[in-house]
């Protein structure tokens, strides 16, 4: 009897032991290579997804706005991605939630042009071609800069460019200044190809970098996506523990310069919140789009039912500034 006893309670111990090992099936995030993304590519360098029971398949993207694309295409279940983009995607779908403010930076984008142009003022960017990433942080940084300025966009020749050209159209001519986000920002404006000139930084523009999940992900796999957010919050707290590793995951995932990776690190608040802040800078983008034309006869999302705090406030309560 007691053998069938202990033989029972070590089945019991077995059956625990490889449940405990037993991992979720993979998830597949979309992850702009943009600086911000550090903390999930520190939890890809580090293990930190595996140490919480998760593997994660990671598909790289030059912009969140294509990550979102990804998601809607049906090749990730989740992605990073700048507030502007989810602002300008919420205009096409609504099957999609952010769970979480990864990263954010008043650093971000910058207006970089050539220093042959002569353009020293916004009001020197009339007539001028100005190369910008359409529907991003990007554009909607150009816009708010240039009428701050009393300089009307529509003054302006904006050129859709992508934010891996941004140096290549600047060296060919193409344009003459470019509006685009980090790290290409800094490499057009350090480059001897084009003798670059910094017009201006972000500024007040404090942006947010989140992350978004598909509807469908976040019904079915909300205890994976919890997982997720305890291994982005640990990411978090080795890049403050061990700034020079997190610096070389930077430099190695990003193939970029250590003096970039420590200039934007230094600039850069790595901290899961969710707070009203996010919701009123994409009700004030969505506006913004609406009022210049870039959506027309579309109406802007209510973004409280495109934020879904519940993931984050199972992991960290007090990261979340947001009504039950």
């Amino acid at each position: 009897m007691r053998f069938a006893l202990n033989a029972r309670r070590l089945l019991a111990l077995l059956v625990a032991w490889l449940a405990g090992t037993v991992t979720a099936a993979p998830l597949t995030v979309a992850v702009s290579r943009s600086p911000h993304s550090l903390p999930v590519l520190v939890a890809l360098s580090e293990g930190l997804f595996e140490a919480e029971g998760l593997t994660v398949k990671a598909i790289e993207a030059p912009s969140g706005r294509r990550c979102l694309k990804l998601m809607a295409e049906g090749q990730a279940d989740l992605g990073t991605a700048a507030d502007t983009a989810i602002a300008f995607e919420s205009f096409e779908r609504t099957d999609f939630s952010v769970i979480a403010t990864f990263s954010s930076t008043s650093s971000d984008v910058e207006l970089v042009t050539r220093r042959s142009a002569g353009i020293k003022t916004a009001r020197d960017l009339v007539g001028k071609r100005v190369g910008v990433v359409k529907g991003t942080s990007a554009q909607y940084f150009l816009d708010t800069f240039l009428l701050n300025n009393d300089v009307d966009p529509k003054n302006v020749l904006q050129v859709a460019i992508q934010p891996e050209g941004a140096l290549d159209a600047m060296a060919a001519g193409q344009v003459d200044a470019v509006a685009v986000f980090q790290p290409f920002a800094y490499a057009a404006a350090h480059s001897p190809r084009v003798n670059g000139v910094v017009l201006s930084e972000s500024g007040d523009y404090k942006q947010t970098f989140n992350l978004v999940v598909q509807t469908s992900v976040l019904k079915a796999r909300r205890p994976d996506l919890e997982r997720f957010l305890k291994a982005i919050h640990r990411a978090n707290e080795f890049i403050r523990a061990q700034p020079r590793r997190a610096e070389a995951i930077f430099v190695n995932r990003l193939g970029v310069e250590p003096g970039f990776a420590r200039w934007s690190m230094q600039r850069t608040h790595a901290e899961l919140s969710l707070d009203e802040a996010l919701l009123r800078t994409l009700q004030s983008q969505a506006n913004w789009a609406v009022r210049e034309g870039y959506a027309t006869g579309r109406k802007p999302a209510d973004y409280r039912t495109l934020v879904d705090a519940a993931p984050l406030r199972a992991v960290l309560p007090n990261a979340v500034g947001l009504p039950r």
